[in-house]
This record gives C-alpha cells, sequence and structure tokens, in this order.
C-alpha cells in the first residue's frame, strides 16, 4: 500500500474556509432580498461585479459554481433556480444566523411536571410500567437488582427505566405582514421579517416535529404559504388587515388537537383594512382607511377578534419592527383584550427577541 503525502498550507485552508463562510452569508442574504429569484440576485452581482470581488475575495463566477457544485441552485426552464436542497439549506442557515447553537431546557420545550417518553432524560430511575419504551430500559441496573434479588433470571420486577420528561406538543401560527409598508421609507422589513420565518420553520421541524406550524401573510386579505414557499415570498401594494388575520389564525387553531395553541405576529403598522358586510347604503367588500389615526370601525373590529382568544385559549404574542405611535395604541389594546403579549423589536434584534420571548433559549 502506497501513501501519498502533500504539504498543507494552513494559510490556504484558512481563506478558503473564510470565503466558503461568506460564500453561505452571501447566499443566504441574496435569496432573503431577491425573494428567492437566482437570476435577479446574479444580475445584483453582476452590476457590481468588480467591487463585489474586491470586498468578497471571489467572483461571481466562483460563487455561482459553488452554489451549483453544492446542489443549492439548478437549471430550470432555462433559468437558475433553488432547488429542494438549496431551499432547506437556507432556512438551516437562517436558523443559525438567528437563533445560533440552541440549548434545550427553554419553555420552547412544552415541559410539564409529569413523566414522560419524549422529553429529556432526568436521571433519576423508577420501575417499568406497561408502555415504557425498550429503549429507555436502564438494563445495567435492572440486571443488578435482578442479582441482588436472587432470582437467578431477568424479571419484571427487576426492570428498571429511565425517565424522562413530559413534553405537549405546540400548534403555532405566524403571522406575517406584507403590506406595502414592510418597504417603504427606506427601510427593508420584510427581509428580517422572512429571515425570522424561515428561522422558525426550521427551529420547528428540527426540534419539535409533532407540532403544527403554519405561516399566513396578511395584506388586504390573508393568505397561507407552506415553509417550501417563504424564501419566495414578497409584499406588495396591500393594506393591513389585522381583523382578517387574527381571525383565520384562530380558525386554524381551534381545530388543532394540541394543548399549546399561539399566535406570533410580526408587523409594522396599524390595521388600515377590513372585510364588511353590506350595509344600507354601502355595499360590502373590503374597506380600506390609510389616512392618519386609527379608524374606529376596523378598530373596532379587530379588537372583537382579539377578544376571543382568552375564551379559545389562544396565546398572542405581537412583535412591532415599527415606532408609530399609533400602532402602538393600538397594539396596548390588542393585548389586553386578548390578554396577550407586545414587544418592540428593532430589525437587527428581531430574531433575538422572538428566540428570547418564544422559546426561552439562550445562544
Amino acid at each position: 500500500m502506497k501513501y501519498e503525502y502533500q504539504h498543507l498550507d494552513w494559510r490556504e485552508l484558512a481563506n478558503r474556509m473564510s470565503r466558503e463562510g461568506r460564500m453561505d452569508e452571501l447566499f443566504r442574504e441574496l435569496m432573503l432580498a431577491a425573494s428567492g429569484d437566482v437570476e435577479e440576485a446574479f444580475a445584483w452581482l453582476d452590476k457590481a461585479s468588480e467591487r463585489f470581488r474586491q470586498q468578497v475575495g471571489f467572483s461571481r463566477e466562483d460563487f455561482e459554481e459553488q452554489l451549483r457544485e453544492k446542489g443549492l441552485i439548478a437549471d430550470r426552464d432555462g433559468r437558475p433556480a433553488l432547488t429542494r436542497k438549496g431551499e432547506r439549506s437556507l432556512r438551516g442557515m437562517a436558523l443559525e444566523s438567528v437563533f445560533g447553537k440552541l440549548r434545550s431546557g427553554g419553555k420552547g420545550d412544552h415541559a410539564t411536571r409529569r413523566a414522560g417518553s419524549h422529553g429529556e432524560p432526568t436521571g433519576v430511575l423508577r420501575p417499568w410500567s406497561p408502555g415504557d419504551e425498550s429503549g429507555d430500559i436502564a438494563y445495567r441496573d435492572s440486571l443488578i437488582s435482578s442479582l441482588r434479588s436472587g432470582h437467578g433470571e431477568l424479571e419484571e420486577g427487576d426492570l428498571h427505566v429511565a425517565e424522562r420528561e413530559a413534553t405537549t406538543s405546540a400548534a403555532t401560527v405566524l403571522l406575517l405582514d406584507i403590506s406595502h409598508s414592510m418597504t417603504l421609507y427606506g427601510e427593508d422589513r420584510i427581509t428580517p421579517a422572512k429571515r425570522v420565518a424561515l428561522a422558525l420553520a426550521e427551529l420547528q421541524q428540527r426540534r419539535y416535529p409533532r407540532d403544527a406550524f403554519h405561516v399566513l401573510l396578511f395584506g388586504d386579505d390573508v393568505r397561507e404559504v407552506s415553509v417550501a414557499e417563504l424564501p419566495y415570498v414578497t409584499n406588495g401594494p396591500f393594506h393591513t388587515n389585522t381583523c382578517e388575520a387574527l381571525r383565520r389564525a384562530a380558525e386554524i387553531l381551534v381545530r388543532k388537537h394540541q394543548a399549546n395553541k399561539r399566535v406570533v405576529m410580526i408587523t409594522d403598522g396599524k390595521p388600515t383594512a377590513l372585510f364588511c358586510p353590506p350595509k344600507p347604503g354601502r355595499s360590502g367588500g373590503l374597506m380600506i382607511n390609510s389616512s392618519p389615526g386609527l379608524d374606529p370601525e376596523i378598530v373596532t373590529a379587530t379588537l372583537k377578534q382579539g377578544a376571543r382568544y382568552p375564551r379559545l385559549r389562544l396565546d398572542l404574542t405581537v412583535f412591532m419592527v415599527a415606532t408609530d405611535p399609533y400602532l402602538e395604541r393600538f397594539v396596548n389594546r390588542l393585548v389586553e383584550v386578548s390578554k396577550g403579549r407586545a414587544f418592540r423589536a428593532s430589525l437587527g434584534d428581531l430574531g433575538d427577541q422572538v428566540l428570547s420571548r418564544m422559546y426561552g433559549s439562550r445562544r
């Protein structure tokens, strides 16, 4: 057998690892900003190709080649597009950037006080009982118990199992504001919100696979999207129909069997739209009021939806990504009637806010 030795250039290895790390970060941010449009992202890089190469240390061609080699993009109908692997990788990168290295033990684990079969081991042994998982049997301790009893063979009464914390599953609806103000005034609010949505979706799939997770986009109307569609979400020329968003979220959750049911809303604006039934002198349909201040009819209808939440045992948490005083005034009233919680989050710390408030984990 022959061995071939090669010189390992540690400096080159460090540079390569640095480039690959920057490529991963660039991939994540470009796909979020371009809403998953690979061709548009490459067009942006082409416009700044020389400055881009100087800043990041690799070319646009290097970037595309690596994405193709990793299987993150491929041609579809003659155009470069994200693959399934690329979509999963984007969610994973978002999870790492928002939540870092997760630790168990936070309130997101849905722990209860009784022993169960799916939680973390408690370090306590107890006698075996019907229904316990075979993988939880402490065989060494069970054999020692059998030897001490002098049975000569292992019997049912000798078996001990490692006790686990019980967990209850949860059902979550994420309400994501896609109104026009999410990209107005020179501030991009939709990209950080999407990053958090992708991270939450990946977190649910990795750590809480038994949980139900739904994403509703709300503007003039409300639309549910799958986890796979999240990278391609954009905001549009829409108003803010918070009333319909709260109603649809409750409609989904009341049908769920999970013990914990919660609604997480990310928004930057006060409610400005409402579906109205026909009235004398007014046809039914979408009512819009974008004037300054709070529209009494829209606010009243929206608060009525929030007031149903305590009766339905739904937990509401609102993250505000703007400092609009009318938004804050409305949200304060909403969380009062819904017995929910509200937090003001800057675009930079939105992920940290969601992490600490919803999952209680620490970096």
